[in-house]
Formats: C-alpha cells, structure tokens, sequence
C-alpha cells in the first residue's frame, strides 16, 4: 500500500500591526478556530498611523493568536550600518520582553522588515530565538525547516490573493514541508492588503484541501 503524500503546511503571518486590519484579521481566524500570527513592531510611532499597541496584541494572545516580533521600528536594516542593524533588534526583544506577557526570545520567530536582514543580524538572532523569517521562495522543504531561517513570499501594492493561490497550487503539485506567506492589511488597509473575502477563501482552502494543514509557525 502506497503512503499518501505528506500534507504541506501552510503558515500566514500578518505584518505590521495595523490595528484595524489585525482586529477584523483575528475575528475571521476565529471562525475557522484557528490562531492568527501576527509580527508587530514594538515601536511604530516613526511608521504609519493607525498601528495597534501593546494592551491590543497582549489581549489577542489571552484570545489565543500569536504576537512575533518584526522590529523595534519598520526601518530596513540594510539600510544601516551592521552595528546599528544588530542593536536594533536587541532592542525589539527588550521590548517584546518588557511588554508582552510571557514572551520568552528562545521561542519567538523574528520576521524581519521587507524580509531584508543583515547577515550580522541573522548571527546575533539564531542563538536567541527559534527562528527568523527572510524573503525568498516560500515553499520549504524539512532541511530549511531545520536550518531555522526561513523563506516567505509576499506580493503587493495590490490584493495578494493571485500570487499567494499560485505558491498554494505550487505546493499540491510538489509537496514541500511547508508554505510560508506573509500578508499584510485587510480590506484596503496599506501596502498589500488583502480582501477578508480573499482571506476566507485562502482558509477555506487550508481547511478542506487535503493537501494542506494549517501551520502556526510555532515549531518546525
């Protein structure tokens, strides 16, 4: 008797923290009885207006979601000199460690901004945390699962929906490990955001397709 193939699993996270669009984000997630993964910056008050704050994403964790840090600002670390870029991180996992309850660095994914860091940055982080988020071919087999650096996809100024469904029928015809895609706003919100409409389609898919499970990011 032939194994059926291993499902691929399918990991989402939303960036940035906008706090209209992760509020209506984790209403949609809790009707499908799933976490929502969020990466927030600790510090957004040098980016766009409208990003939530530590009392929001400390009651969507007691909700059952999933906060990851994503920097102390939104700013591009390879924009910076290496020693900047490193204390800049360790300054987002201060703040994660000073305000959100229970955070503990050895298990968090740091999802860096633009998916652009620094190979410094990458050092310094890998004994600290779990895993560390880049940008790169988002299907990932289990030795880059292992290697605790993992590629994401993401598409935008417009709805990402086409590009996300094209790597989600990549997937069912090779089978990777699993699928990591970053999303953004919803419903018009900023760079990239999706439609909730899209976003259920996405999770309907996750939930029914045989292919498919759904992947919290919490553990490789």
């Amino acid at each position: 008797m032939i194994d059926p193939p291993q499902r691929t699993k399918v990991g989402l996270i939303f960036d940035d923290g906008f706090a209209r669009s992760t509020l209506a984000t984790a209403e949609i997630f809790e009707e499908y009885k799933l976490p929502a993964v969020f990466a927030v910056i600790a510090d957004p008050s040098s980016f766009v207006p409208g990003c939530g704050d530590w009392s929001m994403w400390n009651e969507l964790q007691r909700r059952g979601h999933i906060i990851q840090p994503h920097g102390q600002t939104h700013a591009k670390l390879t924009d910076l000199p290496p020693t900047a870029a490193v204390d800049l991180v360790r300054r987002c996992l201060d703040s994660f460690t000073e305000n959100l309850q229970g955070f503990e660095a050895k298990n968090a994914l740091y999802a860096f901004t633009y998916n652009t860091p620094t190979p410094q940055a990458i050092q310094w982080l890998l004994p600290r945390v779990r895993a560390v988020r880049i940008g790169g071919d988002p299907l990932l087999c289990e030795a880059d699962l292992k290697s605790r650096i993992w590629r994401s996809q993401t598409d935008g100024p417009h709805d990402p929906y086409e590009n996300c469904a094209h790597y989600m029928n990549r997937a069912v015809r090779e089978r990777p490990a699993a699928l990591f895609y970053c999303l953004h706003g919803l419903d018009g919100e900023y760079w990239g955001a999706t439609s909730s409409d899209n976003l259920r389609r996405i999770l309907d898919r996750i939930t029914t397709d045989p292919a498919f499970a759904y992947w919290p990011l919490t553990s490789s």
